[in-house]
């Protein structure tokens, strides 16, 4: 039951259908499509990435350079994206230092993740390049010509 009285698998009867053929009163925002089923793989400790330790999600930074919070920035938004995909609780159960991955769509659920989170550390670098000293400039701006690279590889918009 998504909402009081809105259970899109119960016959509710043909007037308290809406015109797709689900009860009138279930919407996609009152019930929520179920979450998808990852399959657990092992991520290298030298990625930036994110992976599951001790039971959570969790950036990995290896990154030293003047732009390790722009990294974060782009690694927190694909924790929001994978949670908000396979659950708060995918990590349960996974060894740690390994992701869930896959189930339908996963190909474009990463490219738009990864939209996401290019757009998100491009934003970050260019607010950092306004204030950094002269010796970090050409490492934020390195950053943000991959991000511009990364945003045209995946066709964000």
């Amino acid at each position: 039951m998504c909402i009081a009285g809105c259970n899109p698998r119960e016959n509710q009867g043909e007037a308290a259908k809406n015109k797709s053929g689900t009860p009138a009163n279930c919407t996609s925002a009152s019930c929520p499509a179920a979450k998808v089923k990852g399959t657990p793989v092992p991520i290298p400790a030298t990625d930036d990435t994110i992976v599951c330790r001790g039971g959570r999600l969790v950036v990995q930074i290896n990154d030293s350079g003047p732009d390790r919070a722009c990294t974060q920035a782009h690694e927190e938004q694909h924790i929001k994206d994978w949670k908000e995909r396979y659950g708060e609780d995918l990590c349960s159960g996974v060894s740690d230092g390994q992701l869930p991955v896959g189930g339908d769509g996963y190909s474009e659920f990463l490219r738009q993740s990864e939209c996401k989170a290019y757009k998100v550390g491009k934003t970050c670098r260019e607010n950092s390049l306004k204030t950094a000293t002269d010796a970090d400039k050409p490492g934020i701006q390195k950053g943000i010509d991959r991000d511009n690279a990364q945003l045209n590889a995946n066709s964000c918009n």
